[in-house]
């Protein structure tokens, strides 16, 4: 079932909140639906995600975060687990900056 997107952002900021151990205020979430693509030579519904974050990725805790994102990623938007990657990128706080500086 696919539930619109104005639910499911507040929903993905809530799982990326609770599994990252962060505050909401640190949190973006962009969706970008309907565009041409394929996976794994299919264009059924598929996506790609990005997890970035100043630490509270890497190694087991990945894993953490994908069980929680694929679960919400398929309930909300009708995408399956073996029709997306979500890459986890652990940002140095130099290297992101909010508000005219770095968190460095």
């Amino acid at each position: 079932m696919w539930i619109p997107l104005s639910s499911t952002l507040p929903l993905t900021s809530d799982v990326v909140v609770s599994t990252i151990m962060t505050c909401v205020q640190y949190v973006a979430v962009h969706v970008v639906p309907d565009q041409k693509m394929t996976f794994a030579g299919s264009d059924a519904p598929c996506g790609i995600g990005i997890l970035k974050s100043i630490g509270g990725v890497g190694g087991s805790q990945n894993n953490s975060h994908a069980k929680a994102l694929f679960a919400l990623i398929k309930d909300h938007l009708g995408i399956e687990g073996n029709r997306m990657y979500i890459e986890f990128v652990d940002i140095g706080a130099s290297d992101i900056a909010h508000n005219g500086r770095t968190f460095a």
